[in-house]
């Protein structure tokens, strides 16, 4: 790698990942240039996302960040009429999708194969391919 060379965004997501930032973190901090929020905010709104949200039983890390940053890219933030959750959730519902398409589950137990012993995909692969989704669905 030259000194020139500049770490995509997945690059960026497991260099955070292997620092020991959750899945998560790692996710969102590779877009935090995106978000008009300051990085202790991220790092605290996405640390229980983390590990299936804690416990391996709910979605994956990862792709839950896409969730996180469909709502900090698309939300109008309208205190007193809130108008922007259908165009967040279509966002967040289509990062979602395309996960789940691509590695056949969005649990974070079934991803790594905890029941089944049958790893469908290691969390720096899934943090590479939620990386790829938004780049493509949200950017």
């Amino acid at each position: 790698m030259t000194d020139n060379h500049k770490l995509t965004r997945a690059e960026q997501a497991i260099a955070f990942h292997n620092k020991g930032y959750n899945c998560a973190q790692s996710v969102i901090f590779a877009f935090a240039d995106q978000c008009n929020t300051d990085p202790e905010t991220l790092f605290k709104i996405t640390e229980g996302l983390g590990l299936g949200m804690g416990g391996m039983d709910g979605t994956c890390g990862a792709i839950s960040a896409a969730a996180v940053l469909s709502g900090l890219l698309t939300s109008t933030a309208n205190l007193e009429k809130p108008d922007s959750k259908g165009a967040t959730y279509k966002k967040a519902r289509a990062c979602i999708q395309a996960f789940k398409e691509k590695n056949s589950s969005v649990v974070c137990r079934e991803l790594k194969g905890v029941d089944t012993g049958n790893v469908l995909r290691a969390c720096p692969d899934c943090i590479r391919d939620a990386v790829a989704i938004i780049e493509e669905e949200l950017l």
